[in-house]
């Protein structure tokens, strides 16, 4: 409970997180790094297909071309193939990419008149509309099980906090106490949860549960308790455990207040100590639902962020060119937005099937998602910028990666007050008062990147057969460690996620908190 407080009070600051730079990169010997640039550009190539020829090992290189690839086992003359859809394929030799690991990809486009009939220019959006009406063909479900490799990864900026106090009948609760809230907020702050895993699907209707998760490993950024928020939690152990029955506490800013349910938080204090089995356990269940949650970026259905599938006369398209993709040719359809359109970016759809194969797209500049503001609380979605790509298998199209990353500004200027009141026949009375003016500015951002590094169709009763284990174990670290991962293939972390590292209480004490 006075967590709870202690986080309303101060609108949810996000305490304990803290950086450091004291970063020497690491490299293994059964990993091999490199980065995927654009030949001309020299620009990097996120998220291209990397694999062992006739292997199941591949990985996709990160965000910004970087890529870690296990070579254990692999020999000299095995072929490692680069793919990246708009780029022509490259094939060396592994002797080759440990001579450079910097590969250098040239766009290929195809002349579209050659291969349609009379070289007529087909109607763009008649192939847009397409996509959707031939989705369920396109992309069907099937009782498969996939190996996957998932990060999801959150970025918190605050690029203003100021506490003014303006009133105060505590002793405890002084300008002293204000003065160490402003302190103990992080100026930025990374978390993140890396996993492996693998998920089985059924595509049976009458399942009740469709989606199971067997992980092999969990790594995340491990929260750190810092001394200052131990001792406020003390400061205000001291003020609310002199409550009798006939007082009460009560949160309000302006016109809207809401009453402190004392007894409940008591007992969600109590709950939370009984169901946790320890820290490095978690319920399965819940990141199960997590992974679902995530995957229905890819289904294509969420007719938002997929506008320009669904609102064809929002948005004005572009014949770009063609390309072949794994043996079938595509068209290169760029688009952005009229008026009412939201993203700009690229989409690379089949010939034959009509199956998007690959997408690209932001939000288009000047475009927001949703922007409100009112009574001094401001929150508006300013960043999006999602990636996904489908491999075509046995017929279908199955999904092989995607990325997506969010982003808002959110702000606060207003007045917070923490009344103690004693319940009275006609109008309570106020005992204690603490108003405090927050003015308050964040900027976060959260990234969510899935790879499926295998996949395979089984039946149903493999399906059935297998139980979901009730929790997983969960590796928390400090900072990245790449030793926890030397034995996969992972999509390689950039360097802010790898320089980052949380603080202990005694390196905050000290000074040494990231405040820039």
């Amino acid at each position: 409970m006075l967590r709870k407080l202690i986080l309303l009070f101060t609108l949810f600051c996000f305490f304990g997180t803290f950086a450091q730079t004291n970063y020497a990169e690491v490299t293994y010997v059964n990993h091999l790094k490199g980065t995927v640039l654009d030949s001309k550009s020299k620009e990097p190539l996120p998220y291209a297909n990397i694999y062992v020829l006739n292997t199941t090992n591949g990985v996709i290189s990160n965000e910004t071309g970087n890529f870690s690839l296990n070579i254990a086992g692999i020999k000299e003359s095995d072929t490692v193939c680069f793919q990246y859809i708009g780029y022509r394929t490259k094939n060396i030799s592994f002797k080759q990419l440990q001579d450079s690991s910097t590969i250098l990809l040239e766009e290929e486009l195809f002349n579209l008149s050659e291969t349609l009939v009379f070289g007529s220019i087909p109607n763009l959006k008649d192939i847009v509309k397409k996509v959707i009406e031939n989705k369920d063909v396109n992309y069907k479900k099937t009782n498969s099980k996939l190996k996957v490799f998932i990060r999801k990864r959150e970025n918190s900026d605050i690029k203003n906090f100021d506490l003014d106090l303006r009133k105060t009948s505590f002793d405890e609760l002084d300008e002293n106490l204000i003065r160490t809230i402003e302190k103990a907020m992080p100026k930025n702050s990374i978390s993140y949860t890396d996993f492996m895993g693998n998920f089985y699907c059924s595509a049976v209707q009458d399942d009740s549960i469709k989606y199971k998760t067997d992980p092999i490993r969990t790594v995340s950024l491990k929260e750190k308790d810092i001394a200052e928020l131990e001792q406020l939690e003390k400061v205000f152990e001291n003020v609310f455990k002199n409550t009798d029955e006939e007082e009460y506490w009560k949160i309000k800013s302006g016109i809207f207040g809401q009453k402190i349910d004392m007894d409940e938080e008591n007992n969600d204090t109590v709950s939370k100590k009984d169901t946790t089995i320890n820290n490095s356990r978690r319920r399965l269940s819940y990141f199960n639902n997590s992974i679902v949650n995530n995957l229905k970026f890819s289904n294509l259905d969420d007719e938002k962020q997929w506008e320009f599938l669904y609102k064809l006369s929002r948005y004005k398209y572009t014949l770009a060119g063609g390309i072949a993709v794994n043996g079938e040719d595509v068209y290169i359809i760029d688009f952005e937005p009229n008026n009412r359109g939201m993203y700009i970016g690229r989409m690379y759809i089949s010939m034959e099937t009509y199956a998007l194969i690959k997408a690209d797209y932001k939000y288009a500049p000047g475009k927001n998602g949703r922007d409100l503001s009112l009574l001094g609380v401001s929150y508006s979605e300013d960043q999006f910028k999602g990636s996904v790509y489908f491999q075509k298998k046995d017929g279908t199209y199955k999904l092989k990666y995607y990325s997506k990353t969010e982003g808002a500004s959110v702000g606060f200027d207003r007045s917070i007050a923490l009344l103690k009141k004693r319940k009275r026949w006609l109008f309570d009375k106020t005992l204690n008062e603490i108003k405090v003016g927050i003015n308050l500015e964040i900027e976060s951002s959260s990234l969510v990147e899935f790879l499926v590094l295998d996949e395979n169709e089984i039946s149903h009763n493999q399906y059935a057969n297998f139980k979901q284990q009730e929790y997983m174990d969960v590796i928390y670290v400090d900072q990245f460690d790449e030793d926890l991962w030397k034995e996969y293939s992972i999509i390689e972390p950039t360097r802010k996620m790898r320089e980052y590292k949380k603080l202990a209480s005694d390196d905050f004490i000290s000074g040494k908190a990231n405040t820039e």
